[in-house]
């Protein structure tokens, strides 16, 4: 199997599902450009270091198990690569067949002991440079080509960081002395299903995350949170330790809901 097909194995998974490129893009954050060049069997073009969170998202979504597509993809890859060596080896055989001949052409005349001396110290230094000049090649290209597999959180933060409206913050021009107040809240998120949350803490920080199900991880402000996130019924929250429970249904997007100690009354 090369990469074409199993690119079309997850398509025809995903039309299973009755999903379409769109849906799986919402929730997962993964670009559509790079959805199609997954189906595609494109995945040249693809960021390398995110080819492997790009597909474990894509199973999970499509009902495959992230395992066993990565085992699929590895055979996929080597089987295209080994089919683009067999393909350049015919080119390779003939320049080699063609060399002897040449040189057979290219030898009029012998050379005399002396010549022969100075021509193979010529070569024995040329070859120990060559050899050195390699050595050093190989080191650069594998310090510098290793590719690292990096969390699907990252990516998401990476890829979606531009699109994420900032706080603007107003300063008064005359300057106020106040004395600086410790964070009285703690708001704390446990899943039970993949969430995509966006948190922003007291009108100044805002941090995005894609959580796995069973996660747990916990924010803390002087005021209030204001939460946006995809799956609002795959996670639970506590707030001071007070259970305050998900923000909506399963499946649904919720955006800008304020946690502060108002809350705690309700």
């Amino acid at each position: 199997m090369n990469l074409e097909q199993f690119g079309e194995e997850l398509k025809q998974a995903r039309l299973k599902k009755e999903l379409s490129l769109m849906d799986i893009s919402a929730e997962t954050r993964i670009s559509l450009k790079f959805l199609d060049a997954i189906e595609r069997g494109q995945l040249q073009i693809l960021p390398q270091t995110y080819i492997r969170a790009f597909l474990r998202e894509y199973a999970l979504m499509t009902g495959l198990d992230p395992n066993d597509i990565m085992q699929r993809y590895e055979s996929a890859r080597q089987e295209s690569s080994s089919r683009k060596s067999d393909d350049a080896a015919p080119q390779q055989t003939s320049i080699q067949e063609k060399t002897p001949v040449e040189d057979k052409k290219k030898n009029p005349f012998s050379l005399s002991p002396l010549q022969r001396n100075i021509a193979l110290g010529l070569f024995i230094i040329a070859a120990v440079v060559m050899i050195a000049i390699l050595a050093n090649m190989n080191r650069n290209s594998s310090s510098g080509n290793s590719i690292e597999e990096v969390s699907f959180d990252r990516v998401v933060r990476e890829s979606e960081a531009a699109s994420i409206p900032q706080p603007t913050t107003t300063t008064d021009s005359t300057p106020v002395a106040n004395k600086a107040k410790p964070d009285s809240l703690r708001l704390e998120i446990t899943t039970q299903d993949s969430v995509w949350i966006n948190i922003l803490i007291d009108g100044k920080i805002s941090e995005t995350y894609l959580l796995g199900a069973r996660r747990k991880r916990a924010w803390a402000a002087k005021e209030r949170f204001v939460v946006t996130m995809g799956n609002a019924g795959g996670a639970t929250f506590q707030l001071n330790g007070k259970d305050i429970g998900p923000l909506g249904k399963s499946g649904a997007i919720v955006r800008n809901t304020v946690i502060s100690e108002a809350t705690l009354k309700n």
